[in-house]
């Protein structure tokens, strides 16, 4: 049964067309990304170095000969040169093989990676965007209490602590719509920092597919782990070959009375070369490998039933303090305001109604991030790309 869930955040369209995607195609162009690449490249050219040996080689030998029967003496020389080869099909090509996919689908996780962090911190942009406007939207209701109060006192109705108390919770209500603006900016520079971000979103709402993401078979970490098992398993067969070069060399000689030519080639033998350590440290990188693909799938299974579960109680408590806010805190507010202009109610009440609908808005929210911050660090932990858990 296809499971889903629709959060209120993330995709949107951004001024100038610039979409959630448009940021997702950026990511392998920024420096972020470009550094971490660079570093994976860097230890797998470390990697092949290690076993890597194919290279020029040149001699030059003098000397003099003095035969002692008399004969005609004089100066000798000889003059080498050779290159080692690796034979591609041997266990070495085929290591340095995998050891070029490996670290390809090592980029491929630090990419997922990447578009996650955007993924989050564009979800939570979105979130407070939402937030701001339910925090300016209440600030009008206190704006039409104040006009109502200060008019009053004005006539003799009120005393003026009625209107400082009014001004207090809208001053109290400003500071916090500060705080969302600010932290809005702060979440929009942690984008840029990654990818150019020109500021302003139009967010959406949202379809997840439940099961694409609950997928193991779409962590990018499952690819690397079986290519990890892979590369281990063909060094440990290359710690026990002895026959992964082949060397050609050719030498010129001049001699009293000879001058001499050779072509030569050369192989490792069987019995030289043995490195027990290097065996048994292949074994036990072979062996944790595979453990590792093991791990992984246990904890796959066990994080994303508990992920499934965090995400169906957030829901229930989203839906449930949306209806609130929407039906129980806005009529609530609308009575105690056209009771206090009666006279049947209290500034109190008026304003207990106004603050129980804030602190109900900063739940939701709170609700929110909690939910939306759930996915991102599955999504980061198990480097799933984001592009495919949105419908």
């Amino acid at each position: 049964m296809k499971k889903s869930i629709t959060m209120i955040m993330i995709s949107a369209s951004i001024l100038c067309a610039q979409s959630l995607q448009e940021l997702y195609g950026e990511v392998a162009n920024s420096p972020l990304y470009k550094s971490r690449a660079e570093t994976i490249e860097a230890q797998r050219q470390s990697a092949a170095a290690e076993r890597y040996e194919d290279g020029w080689s040149m001699s030059a030998e003098g000397g003099g000969a003095f035969p002692k029967d008399g004969s005609s003496s004089g100066g000798e020389f000889s003059l080498s040169i050779g290159k080692e080869f690796t034979l591609q099909h041997s266990v070495l090509g085929a290591f340095l093989r995998q050891n070029g996919e490996y670290a390809k689908l090592g980029k491929t996780v630090e990419i997922n990676r990447i578009k996650g962090r955007i993924f989050r911190v564009y979800g939570e942009y979105c979130i407070q965007k939402e937030a701001l406007k339910a925090q300016k939207s209440l600030a009008a209701v206190y704006k039409e209490m104040l006009k109502q109060i200060d008019t009053g006192v004005r006539f003799g109705e009120f005393d003026s602590s009625k209107a400082l108390m009014a001004h207090l919770a809208l001053e109290n209500l400003n500071l916090k719509i500060v705080e969302t603006q600010s932290l809005l900016s702060s979440l929009r520079s942690d984008i840029s920092s990654v990818v150019f971000f020109d500021g302003e979103a139009v967010c959406s709402s949202l379809e997840y597919d439940m099961n694409y993401l609950l997928n193991p078979a779409n962590s990018a970490f499952r690819p690397m782990l079986e290519m990890g098992r892979k590369r281990a398993k063909e060094a440990m067969a290359l710690s026990r070959s002895r026959i992964p070069k082949l060397g050609v060399s050719a030498s010129y000689s001049d001699e009293i009375d000879t001058r001499r030519t050779m072509l030569g080639i050369s192989i490792p033998l069987a019995f030289g070369n043995r490195n027990e350590a290097q065996r048994s440290a292949a074994l036990h990188a072979y062996e944790a490998a595979r453990s590792e693909m093991e791990a992984l799938n246990r904890a796959y299974e066990s994080a994303s039933g508990a992920l499934s579960e965090r995400l169906s109680l957030y829901s229930t408590k989203v839906q449930m303090f949306e209806s609130s806010i929407n039906l129980t805190t806005d009529t609530l507010i609308e009575q105690s305001r056209l009771r206090f202009k009666a006279g049947e109610e209290s500034l109190l009440s008026m304003l207990k109604a106004a603050e129980t609908k804030l602190q109900m808005i900063e739940t939701l929210i709170a609700l929110k991030i909690k939910r939306h911050d759930a996915v991102a660090q599955f999504i980061d932990r198990y480097a799933i790309d984001p592009e495919g858990v949105t419908k």
